[in-house]
């Protein structure tokens, strides 16, 4: 029974001393490095309307938007924190033909990350004009169309 009571004395003390080296080990430990910024998706389409529908690739099949039009396939997007600084890039990807036998589109789209340090944001897409962003904003999605006169609007 003495033998019984020693080994879990002695196992006792072992466990609390491995406890006790791990909690002055936190102690002195230094703080843990501060985590890197959230990152913020930026994703969104843009609808390119066809001058004619006959004239556009059947329904959903890949297309480019027409030569005319002012989004064109690898132009740049940029974002802009609230000071200014560009803080991300993307390219407009190819896009899949839509919508119906009158008028089709070709939808195109963009998808990268930036840190997600701002409130406030600015998207620039090609040569259109800067439009601004909360962060909530951002996360809801962000889908446009081009006009006929080259203009981007929000769907």
């Amino acid at each position: 029974m003495r033998t019984v009571w020693a080994y879990g004395a002695v196992l006792s003390v072992v466990v609390l001393a491995g406890c006790a080296g791990t909690s002055e080990e936190a102690k002195g430990a230094s703080p843990a490095a501060t985590p890197s910024p959230v990152m913020l998706s930026i994703s969104g389409g843009i609808d390119v309307i066809f001058p004619s529908a006959d004239a556009a690739p059947e329904l959903s099949t890949p297309c480019t938007p027409h030569p005319g039009a002012k989004t064109q396939l690898g132009q740049e997007v940029r974002v802009l924190d609230d000071q200014g600084t560009v803080i991300g890039t993307g390219k407009i990807d190819g896009g899949m033909t839509q919508g119906h036998a009158v008028m089709k589109t070709c939808s195109v789209g963009f998808s990268f990350k930036v840190p997600g340090t701002s409130e406030n944001y600015q998207l620039i897409i090609g040569d259109f004009a800067p439009l601004n962003y909360t962060r909530e904003g951002i996360r809801r999605g962000l889908s446009y169309y081009e006009t006929a006169e080259g203009v981007l609007d929000i769907q």
